[in-house]
C-alpha cells in the first residue's frame, strides 16, 4: 500500500510526524517520492515496515546522544525542582525507617502463621474470611510503614 504523507505514516505506526521525518534521516529508510513544500512524500508501507522491523531487531531504537542528553538535563532540573519545593526524602531518614517497617512485618509474619494453624476452622467459606482478614491487617500495617519506629529512634 502507497502512503501519500509523513502524516499517513505516523498515524500507520501511532507515532509523531516528528518521528517520521527523524527515521527517514537513518540510514536505509525507505522514501519512494521525496517531498517538497508543495508535493507529499510517497512511502510503500511494506518497506517502511521491512525497514522498521530490522532496525527494531538490530537494538536500532537506542537513544540518540543528543536524545539522551536532553533526557539528563530534564531530569537534573525536575529533580532540583523537586528539591526546591521540598518533595525529596533523603534516603539516610528513609532506609532506617522502612528497615524498622519491613522487620517489624516480618516478625509479624512469623507469628501469624502457628496462629492460624491453631485457629483455622474447617469450613472453607470461614476459613477464606479468616484468611482475607489477617491478609488485609497485614497489608495495612504494612502500609503504615511511616509510623515504623527506626533502629536509631
Amino acid at each position: 500500500m502507497i502512503i501519500r504523507s509523513q502524516d499517513g505514516l505516523a498515524e500507520l505506526f501511532g507515532v509523531t510526524r516528528l518521528t517520521i521525518q527523524d527515521w527517514q534521516e537513518r540510514p536505509g529508510f525507505p522514501v519512494l517520492k521525496t517531498g517538497t513544500a508543495f508535493d507529499a512524500y510517497e512511502y510503500d508501507s511494506a518497506a517502511v515496515i521491512a525497514w522498521y522491523t530490522a532496525w527494531k531487531a538490530s537494538g536500532g531504537d537506542h537513544e540518540s546522544p543528543n536524545n539522551r542528553l536532553a533526557r539528563v538535563k530534564a531530569d537534573a532540573i525536575e529533580m532540583d525542582n523537586a528539591s526546591r519545593r521540598a518533595l525529596l526524602i533523603p534516603a539516610d531518614l528513609l532506609e532506617p525507617r522502612l528497615e524498622a517497617a519491613f522487620a517489624a512485618a516480618r516478625e509479624k509474619w512469623r507469628v501469624i502463621a502457628p496462629r492460624l494453624a491453631r485457629d483455622l476452622p474447617t469450613n472453607p467459606d470461614q476459613c477464606e474470611t479468616l484468611l482475607q482478614a489477617e491478609f488485609e491487617t497485614y497489608l495495612s500495617d504494612l502500609a503504615d510503614w511511616a509510623k515504623a519506629e527506626s533502629a536509631d529512634d
